[in-house]
């Protein structure tokens, strides 16, 4: 394999090094129109997928600081103060 190669190479694995040269292969350059629309699509669907993700594993951070939160309240709730009589 060249130092100076455009792609990737690694066992039976192979990514283009730039973002044009996947472009090039997969979007047809002689219909412009066509190749933003499908390049359009692609990338909304891969932008509601990852807003998706995060938005997930925003609520399971989010669950487990308030399921932690209950237990601190409920602990401090059922401390006695010296206080009390």
């Amino acid at each position: 394999m060249s130092q100076h190669s455009a792609v990737y190479v690694s066992g039976e694995f192979s990514e283009p090094m730039s973002a044009r040269h996947n472009f090039t292969n997969q979007f047809d350059l002689d219909n412009p129109q066509m190749a933003m629309s499908s390049y359009a699509r692609i990338m909304h669907e891969h932008t509601k997928r990852q807003l998706s993700t995060a938005t997930n594993s925003a609520r399971r951070r989010t669950e487990g600081i308030t399921s932690q939160t209950s237990l601190s309240s409920e602990s401090s709730d059922n401390s006695v103060s010296s206080t009390d009589s």
